[in-house]
C-alpha cells in the first residue's frame, strides 16, 4: 500500500534529512596554515620531502594535531589534482552509511513514519521532492537506500544491524576473502567492518548496493567532497565487485535479494589506466580523489564534525588500525619501523589500484597525532635506484614522522 502523507508531514520530514538541508553543510577547503619564512614551521619541515625527486610528482596532505586538535597546521602539495583512490574510496560508503543511519534516526524520532515497510517506500520516494538533481536521483526503488536490510528500526534509536554484538576481529579475518554465499551469515556492522578495516570488495559491494550509488554520491556532495570547481574531487560512484542477486541479504526467510548496482558515474583522473583488451588509455574512473577532499574528510573525521562524537567513533571503529587483524597502511608500516617508534594508535585507508596507491591514515606515535594523505605514489627511479609502490609509501611515512618530531 503506498505511504500516503500529508504536504506538512513531508515538509516536517525533509528538515531532518541531510540532503535538504539549505545550503548544506559543506566542509571547508583545507589550506596551508604555514609558509617557509619559518625555519622550524610545516611547511619549512614538509618542503624538503616535496620537493624530493621521489615524491615531487605525489599529492601530500599532511595534518599535525599534535599541539591543537581543533586547530592542526596544515600541509598541502598538488592538493587539487584528482587521482583513482582505489580501495581507499571505501571510506565514502562509511560515510553515507553513518549519515544514512543519522537521515532514519531522525525521521523516526517525528513518529510520522516508523515500519521497516514505511521507511523503505519514504527512502526511496522523497527524494524526487529536492531542488537538485544530484539527489532527486536517489528516487528509484531499484537503487534508492534500503532502510529494512541495513538498520534494525524496532529499537527506539534505529541501528545497524548487528552493532548490538561486538566485533569478533578474529573471526572476521580468519573468514579470509569474503564469499557472497557468506553474506546472509553476516550482520551489515560486520561487513562494514570487512569493507574498511579488511579492505574486502564483496563486503563493501553488499554494502553498497543496499546503500545505494546515489545516495552515496549526494552525501559526497552534500558535504562539498565533489566539487571540481573548488578542487574537492572525491567521487565513490561505483561498487568494488559484481554483485550476486541470488543471494539473500540476510538469512531470513523473507529476506529480500541483493540488488545490482545501478547509478554508477565516472570522473577525470590524472592517473591513466589502460585497458587489457583494447590496450586504450583512460582518464576515466569511479573511484576518484583529490588530497585536499580526503584531507578535509581526515579533519572533520578527527575533530568529530561528521554529525557528531558517536557517528565518528562507529567510522573510526571500522578502518583499519596499528593491529594485525586489520588491512594494513604503508605509512603506518613506514613510522613503524622507524628506531624506537611504535605507533599507538591508528586510523587508516589504504587503495591498492596496479601499482598505484593511495594513503589515508591517521597515526599517533611517540607524543605525535598527525595525518598523511596521498594519492599517485607509484613505483619511481631515481638515478639508477628504482622504489618500487611499497617503498614509496613506507618510506614517505617514515620522512614526514622523522620531520614532524625533529619541530
Amino acid at each position: 500500500m503506498p505511504l500516503t502523507l500529508t504536504d506538512a508531514q513531508i515538509d516536517t520530514i525533509k528538515t531532518n534529512l541531510f540532503l535538504f538541508q539549505d545550503p548544506h553543510s559543506v566542509l571547508p577547503k583545507p589550506a596551508n596554515t604555514d609558509d617557509l619564512t619559518t625555519p622550524t614551521n610545516l611547511a619549512a619541515r614538509m618542503n624538503p620531502i616535496g620537493t624530493d625527486p621521489r615524491w615531487a610528482d605525489v599529492s601530500i596532505g599532511v595534518v599535525d594535531f599534535t599541539a591543537d586538535r581543533m586547530n592542526p597546521r596544515i600541509w598541502l602539495q598538488k592538493g587539487d589534482v584528482p587521482w583513482r583512490m582505489g580501495s581507499s574510496g571505501k571510506i565514502a560508503a562509511l560515510l553515507a552509511a553513518v549519515q544514512l543511519r543519522d537521515d532514519v534516526r531522525k525521521v523516526k524520532a517525528t513518529n510520522i513514519v516508523s515500519t521497516p515497510e514505511d521507511l523503505d517506500e519514504l527512502f526511496a520516494t522523497i527524494w524526487a521532492k529536492s531542488k537538485d538533481s544530484w539527489v532527486r536521483e536517489i528516487a528509484d526503488k531499484r537503487g534508492s537506500p534500503r532502510v529494512s536490510t541495513i538498520f534494525d528500526v524496532t529499537k527506539a534509536s534505529p541501528d545497524f544491524f548487528g552493532a548490538d554484538v561486538a566485533l569478533d576481529k578474529q573471526k572476521l579475518k580468519d573468514l579470509g576473502h569474503m564469499k557472497w554465499s557468506d553474506a546472509p551469515t553476516l550482520s551489515v556492522w560486520e561487513r562494514l567492518w570487512l569493507m574498511c578495516a579488511r579492505s574486502d570488495n564483496v563486503a563493501a559491494s553488499s554494502c553498497i548496493c543496499e546503500i545505494g550509488v546515489a545516495y552515496i554520491k549526494a552525501v559526497q556532495r552534500g558535504y562539498g567532497l565533489f566539487d571540481e570547481k573548488r578542487g574537492m574531487r572525491m567521487l565513490l560512484a561505483a561498487g568494488y565487485s559484481g554483485v550476486n542477486t541470488k543471494i539473500k541479504v540476510n538469512a531470513g526467510a523473507s529476506a529480500p535479494m541483493f540488488r545490482s548496482i545501478r547509478n554508477t558515474e565516472s570522473t577525470f583522473v590524472t592517473d591513466v589506466f589502460i585497458n587489457k583488451d583494447t590496450k586504450e588509455p583512460s582518464h576515466s574512473s569511479t573511484q576518484a580523489a583529490s588530497v585536499a577532499a580526503l584531507t578535509a574528510y581526515m579533519i572533520t573525521l578527527m575533530q568529530d564534525k561528521f554529525i557528531g562524537v558517536a557517528p565518528c567513533d562507529t567510522m573510526r571503529t571500522h578502518l583499519a588500525d596499528h593491529t594485525s587483524l586489520t588491512t594494513t597502511s604503508l605509512i603506518w608500516e613506514g613510522v613503524n619501523a622507524l628506531p624506537g617508534v611504535s605507533v599507538t594508535r591508528a586510523h587508516t585507508k589504504l587503495g591498492i589500484l596496479g601499482a598505484l596507491r593511495c594513503e589515508f591514515a591517521y597515526i599517533e606515535a611517540a607524543g605525535l597525532r598527525y595525518a598523511v594523505l596521498a594519492m599517485g605514489i607509484l613505483p619511481k627511479k631515481v638515478g639508477t635506484t628504482r622504489f618500487d609502490q611499497k617503498q614509496q609509501g613506507r618510506d614517505l611515512g617514515g620522512r614526514i614522522h622523522t620531520a614532524l618530531a625533529a619541530a
